[in-house]
């Protein structure tokens, strides 16, 4: 793959990436102007929930299906994805079920709320979303990027239609949104189900490759916890020294400043591929380089030019009411911030082909345990003294 191919791969993959992405800026104007900023923190916890928790459901297994399938050709590819997914569904079904006997727990600790068959709707979701989202790595593997952006596309049709349904017609409040959800991965897990079926082969599970699997992919899971606290734990922080009502504020501000991670996830979609077949060829090192500046520039330029404008598109008139409601434009403050720390996260990744090529892993969590740290740390200390 050539450095215009990566580009090309990255712009399809990325355009599909911004279209499940899509989904959160299209319900915000939904969810900004039905709901007080409380109950828009009850379903910002609920996500933040579901997001640390879908990284227990892949435990870095999400990354082995990438290398193997990747690596792997005819028997041994079979082999390894036979292995893979039916370790996954074996797993994600214990997971959600422990979810299930623990939802009361669940609901009142981490969603701040007495809801327990809320997070039964959660354990549902996750089971699906993990489930899909297999099918749709091997076809990032297999380089099939249109019937990735198709998927793509029926997420957002489903979930904006499901969510317009429930929330907006029949009023069902923040259960109607996990409705939504359950209901979307539902149709989404059936259709991309017969991907899986014409790629597996029971017969072809052994022990020896899922040891190979196992200890690729678990220095995965610790790093992707880590990630996942960078991510969402200011959620929670602000949850236990502030309300739900300041969860609510800061996560419309948040979800705008997603522009800079859907940019860099656009891009490492095509750039994981990319670097994995080309790095250990003549001449990576200076392509990648090369690379690297053409990324953080655009990166950097997109950032700075979205952030002048955010006060003017969070007041864009549509249908006589503005893009946000009107309570959560004081949240303009935080996406500033939320969009210069995507820029680090662009920089991490250009840095990530050395550890994937020498297979040092371990590393991964040294860095995001670093970056886990400092973020918890800094936002105990600073939430007090300057709220959201």
């Amino acid at each position: 793959m050539s450095i215009k191919e990566l580009g090309k791969q990255s712009l399809v993959y990325g355009v599909g990436h911004i279209l499940a992405r899509l989904v959160t800026f299209l319900l915000l104007p939904l969810y900004t102007h039905v709901f007080s900023q409380e109950e828009y923190g009850v379903i910002s916890l609920a996500y933040a929930f579901m997001g640390i928790t879908l990284i227990l459901y892949r435990y870095g297994m999400d990354t082995a299906l990438m290398k193997f399938a990747i690596q792997k050709s005819g028997a041994d590819r079979t082999s390894y994805i036979s292995t893979l997914i039916t370790l996954q569904m074996g797993s994600s079904l214990i997971i959600s079920g422990i979810l299930y006997a623990l939802r009361e727990t669940i609901s009142v600790s981490l969603l701040g709320v007495d809801e327990p068959h809320w997070v039964a709707l959660l354990a549902g979701i996750l089971f699906l979303d993990a489930m899909w989202n297999l099918p749709v790595l091997i076809l990032r593997t297999e380089e099939k990027p249109f019937p990735f952006i198709g998927f793509g596309l029926l997420n957002v049709g489903l979930s904006l239609g499901l969510n317009i349904l429930f929330v907006l017609k029949y009023q069902w409040g923040v259960e109607g949104v996990l409705l939504a959800n359950l209901c979307a991965s539902g149709a989404l897990f059936i259709l991309t189900f017969p991907i899986v079926l014409k790629r597996i082969n029971l017969g072809a599970i052994n022990q020896p490759t899922l040891r190979v699997i196992l200890k690729f992919g678990l220095p995965f899971f610790p790093a992707g916890i880590l990630n996942m606290i960078m991510e969402l734990a200011d959620r929670y922080i602000l949850m236990w020294l502030a309300d739900t009502t300041s969860v609510g504020l800061y996560s419309a501000g948040y979800k705008l400043g997603l522009l800079g991670l859907i940019v860099v996830t656009g891009f490492n979609m095509g750039w994981t591929p990319y670097f994995l077949k080309r790095g250990k060829q003549p001449g990576a090192r200076h392509e990648f380089a090369h690379v690297a500046t053409i990324f953080l520039g655009l990166l950097g330029f997109v950032i700075v030019v979205f952030n002048i404008w955010v006060p003017e598109i969070m007041r864009i008139s549509l249908g006589g009411r503005t893009l946000i409601g009107p309570e959560f434009w004081e949240a303009q403050k935080v996406v500033g911030i939320i969009l210069l720390a995507y820029f680090f996260f662009g920089a991490y990744v250009i840095q990530l082909p050395g550890v994937f090529i020498k297979e040092l892993t371990n590393w991964v969590v040294g860095f995001r345990a670093v970056g886990a740290i400092v973020n918890v740390v800094l936002n105990i200390i600073l939430i007090p003294i300057y709220g959201v």
